[in-house]
């Protein structure tokens, strides 16, 4: 089965949470990407403003993490999800520089999601995989 060509993007308002207490936090927009030609990835782009060429600093993990994530504590390693209530999820993500925790409402991730299943079903995921470009991928690194 091929990979439809359309990346699934969706802007979200987040929230940067600064310190403790969760009630001090930065509103920011961050743009949540799915391509269908990477069927297990989500990928989360955070605009740095003043970074070279205002690039975006970019997250990709699994989406099974992403929505198991909305309804219980997920993750291992640099990346966590786990809900906040009824209405945000928490994702906290690490590196060897620091750590950030940002809140997503969990309706617009959802959302986001069912989009990206409407593409790629949950659990068909390997059916979507084009190894034969993956190779070629690899081999022209090499």
């Amino acid at each position: 089965m091929s990979a439809a060509d359309t990346v699934i993007t969706q802007q979200f308002t987040a929230c940067l949470v600064l310190g403790l207490e969760s009630e001090c936090c930065l509103e920011f927009s961050l743009t949540a990407a799915f391509d269908p030609r990477d069927p297990y990835a989500v990928r989360l782009d955070f605009p740095v403003p003043q970074g070279p060429d205002d690039a975006d600093l970019s997250w990709t993990f699994g989406r099974e993490l992403l929505a198991s994530g909305l309804s219980e504590p997920s993750g291992d390693g640099d990346v966590h999800v786990w809900p906040c209530g009824p209405d945000l999820a928490m994702v906290e993500l690490r590196s060897d520089t620091g750590s950030a925790l940002i809140a997503l409402p969990i309706r617009e991730v959802r959302a986001f999601l069912f989009r990206s299943y409407a593409e790629v079903p949950p659990g068909y995921e390997s059916d979507y995989l084009e190894l034969d470009r993956l190779l070629h991928d690899l081999m022209g690194r090499a």
